[in-house]
This record gives C-alpha cells, structure tokens and sequence, in this order.
C-alpha cells in the first residue's frame, strides 16, 4: 500500500508540474502572439531552442543507443503527436485565456483513461475513474461553467480539446517507446 501512495504522489506531483509548465508556456505564447509573431513562429523557435539544446547534451552522452525499426515508428507517432499537441495548444491559447487553455489540456488524462481501456479492452479500474470525475469536474469549476456568463470563443475549445487529445496520444505513445 506504500508503493500505492507514493507512486500516487509521484503522479499528482508530476501532473501539477506537467500544468504548471503548461500553464507558464500559455503566458509566452500569449506574450509572443501580442508582438506580432504567428503561431508557426512560435512553434518553429520552440522546438529549433530544444533541438539546440538536446544537440548540446548528446554532446556529453557517451552512452549512444541505435534505434531500431519499430521503436522508430513509435517515436515518429510520439514526435508527431507532440508537435501537433504544441500547434493546436498555441491556436487554443490564440482565442482563449491561458488558464483556460490548460485546463482544456489537462483533459489529456480522462482522453488517457479511455485511450488505455480501448486499447487493452477491459475497464478502467475504480481509482483511475475516480481520478476521472474529479478531473471533469475540476474542469467544471475552473471553466467557471455554472455562472452563465460564458463568452469563450467555441474556436479556442475545439483547439483545447483537439490539443487535449494529442497530447493523450503523445503520452501513451512515450509511455511504450
């Protein structure tokens, strides 16, 4: 039961970051939007800033490892997935606010839930669906759904959510690599 704990620890410990850091790029990217430049900008000097940086690491590895063919289909599904999760996050945050924008993403993790229990064929178990109905209705409370005042742009939602579902594939897809 203490392995239980702790990895449920580690895992909401990581989501928290995993948001946090979402949260803090949806203020650059807002940030960057406002000085005029696009969404393909900012999507573009973000992964050339991480290809400079992993170059600059693999430069001290000196553990090299080949890859072979089918982990190389899965980190193209991963890479991919990643990619579009960044795009269609930015446009998220292009129409919507930043906090909202996250919270959109963070639907990853029930997207997840019904990814896995498609995928191995079998119910989900009681704590994950648990974990589900207090992200739906963190979701509710964070939107700010029941004050009736919602004048959110649908186009910024659809992007959120689109975002939400890739970054499910992306997990998944890591996860296995």
């Amino acid at each position: 039961k203490i392995y239980i704990l702790n990895t449920t620890l580690k895992g909401i410990l990581f989501v928290a970051i995993g948001a946090s850091s979402y949260g803090m790029l949806a203020s650059f990217v807002k940030m960057a939007y406002e000085q005029g430049f696009t969404t393909a900008e900012v999507t573009i000097s973000q992964y050339v800033f991480a290809i400079i940086c992993l170059l600059a690491i693999n430069l001290f590895v000196k553990n090299k490892q080949t890859v072979t063919k089918p982990h190389a289909l899965k980190l193209i599904i991963s890479g991919t997935s990643m990619g579009f999760t960044s795009v269609l996050y930015y446009l998220c945050v292009k129409y919507l606010n930043a906090s909202v924008a996250v919270v959109l993403l963070m639907q990853s993790v029930w997207i997840g839930v019904l990814i896995e229990s498609f995928i191995n064929k079998k119910m989900p178990s009681l704590p994950k669906i648990i974990a589900v109905v207090f992200v739906l209705i963190g979701t509710l409370l964070a939107t700010n759904i029941f004050s009736g005042e919602l004048n959110y742009d649908i186009k910024g939602f659809v992007f959120g959510f689109l975002s939400a579902i890739s970054f499910s594939i992306t997990l998944y897809s890591t996860n296995s690599v």
